[in-house]
């Protein structure tokens, strides 16, 4: 018996918002009877976020060879949509973008085709950090089209801003998308309610086999505008490595001035996974990794304006780090 069209909530927002620790957030406050699978699409060669979020009886699939808004990972998208619905069945899948995607056609594109049968758009949230949105806006054409496109504007990171200059964004974002609903939190925090999007229930038809997901694939991305690049020019390295953390810290001090976001994770000194995040003019955080976190090789994700590949990994092996494999 075929249940409910599985509903598809967009996670979007630049580099550094917040996407992941919101995902984090819904994924641990969710309605129970809720069955939830994660698509994660991050910037660049190599994923951090879906090792992070991952855990027991969730189903994540993470794509991080480009985005899936683009004709470079459409197919690998399209693929990922059919293994979470044959394989898990989910009544929600909440996607995050890559922070440089342009997310104005997430509901025509689940309205194409097969995928019409078997999701239904419910919401695309923005996460708005309310430190560096008025800069990044100025700066970066993906944050006017992800703000622009969204149903759901959460202004973020509020307990760095004061309560004035919170109010002065939320009038500035309504201006922008009055149609939106806003929200404010610190750390991601809101009621899984926010996401509440009063579309009805539909029923999805029988899922069709491989072969047939295939030939849908094909004839979807025969008919696209090839479209290689993000929307902003922006480059990103991928480095895992090993060697003395506490060398690796001392590195993060000396990026480039022209640092985006940072982040990854590492065996600290004391024998635990540590995470650390760099976002734009902002010194390096770290974190705990969840319990059970465990990874092969220490990640560390850098994105940045500049085209200079030699830069960073000089940097790293200057610091004594051993470069063990590197992904522009």
């Amino acid at each position: 018996m075929n249940g409910n069209k599985c509903k598809v909530f967009l996670l979007s927002g630049f580099l550094g918002s917040g996407k992941t620790t919101l995902l984090k957030h819904l994924l641990e406050k969710h309605p129970e009877g809720e069955r939830i699978a994660v698509l994660m699409n991050e910037f660049g060669k190599a994923g951090v976020d879906g090792d992070v979020v991952r855990r027991d009886g969730l189903e994540v699939i993470e794509i991080s060879r480009g985005s899936i808004f683009c004709a470079c990972a459409k197919g690998d998208f399209l693929r990922g949509l059919y293994t979470i619905l044959k394989d898990y069945r989910p009544t929600v899948l909440l996607v995050e973008a890559s922070g440089v995607a342009d997310t104005t056609d997430m509901k025509k594109d689940l309205s194409h085709g097969m995928l019409h049968d078997y999701y239904r758009f419910a919401g695309n949230v923005c996460v708005i950090d309310a430190q560096r949105f008025e800069d990044w806006l100025d700066l970066f054409n993906a944050v006017s089209r992800q703000t622009e496109s969204a149903t759901h504007l959460l202004i973020n990171k509020t307990d760095l801003v004061t309560k004035e200059e919170a109010d002065a964004l939320e009038e500035h974002l309504r201006s922008l998308n009055p149609s939106a609903k806003i929200a404010r939190a610190e750390f991601g925090g809101i009621p899984w309610e926010f996401l509440a999007d009063g579309g009805s229930q539909e029923k999805m038809k029988e899922i069709p086999g491989a072969e047939a997901w295939e030939r849908f694939i094909e004839d979807t991305l025969s008919n696209m505008t090839p479209h290689m690049a993000p929307p902003d020019s922006l480059a990103s390295l991928s480095a895992f490595w090993e060697g003395d953390p506490e060398k690796f810290k001392a590195a993060l001090e000396k990026l480039p001035d022209d640092l985006v976001r940072s982040k990854g994770y590492f065996l600290d000194s004391d024998g635990e996974w540590k995470l650390f995040d760099i976002v734009e003019g902002g010194r390096p955080t770290y974190a705990d990794a969840a319990p059970g976190f465990s990874q092969p090789r220490n990640l560390a994700i850098f994105i940045r304006r500049k085209r200079a590949r030699r830069e960073i990994p000089a940097l790293l092996q200057e610091a004594g780090l051993k470069l063990l494999e590197l992904r522009f």
